[in-house]
């Protein structure tokens, strides 16, 4: 439901960039997020962890300056910017030894700190490359195509990346999540 919950703001955007141009995308962008975040909040019981709270706070910031400058520049940092901070923070991670893969997937696969760093270096270098696409789609691409992309253009590469990741990976899943789906 939560994911499904995330894409209402790019809906959002992709209706209102369609038919009003990027500024009326950006104002429904924002609103639909700040809606979507509230219900967020509501069904965490008043809590974001940092991923919504950097996406949230970064949406806030680069389509406001959009809507207030009236300037799109600001809505074609967005996701660059976003994309960069995941990576490095996930880099950042796995050079300290605490990789945050761990922390969102050990639940899902049994692995030895060398395969939690492997991964999270790989979801690195993943969030990287989307932000030089993104880069490359909203400052050489034309506003068609750059909508487009960053409405669905990603999709299809992240389910490429996550089927990927889970078809080298099944033989680490969790012993006791295989368990309980069977029986």
């Amino acid at each position: 439901m939560k994911a499904l919950l995330d894409f209402i703001p790019l809906i959002a955007f992709f209706i209102g960039a369609r038919h009003s141009g990027i500024l009326a995308g950006a104002g429904a962008l924002l609103i639909a997020t700040i809606i979507v975040y509230a219900i967020h909040f509501i069904r965490q019981k008043g809590r974001f962890d940092k991923q919504q709270w950097v996406v949230l706070l970064l949406t806030i910031l680069f389509c406001g300056g959009t809507l207030i400058l009236r300037d799109d520049i600001y809505l074609r940092w967005k996701s660059p910017i976003i994309n960069g901070i995941f990576a490095l923070t996930l880099l950042v991670s796995a050079a300290i030894n605490k990789p945050l893969m761990q922390l969102a997937m050990k639940d899902v696969f049994s692995l030895t700190m060398s395969g939690w760093k492997k991964l999270t270096i790989a979801w690195a270098l993943f969030f990287a490359m989307m932000g030089v696409l993104h880069y490359i789609t909203a400052f050489t691409m034309s506003d068609e195509a750059w909508i487009n992309f960053k409405t669905y253009g990603w999709i299809p590469i992240m389910l490429v990346f996550v089927v990927a990741q889970f078809a080298v990976l099944k033989n680490y899943l969790n012993p006791e999540l295989t368990n309980k789906t069977t029986k």
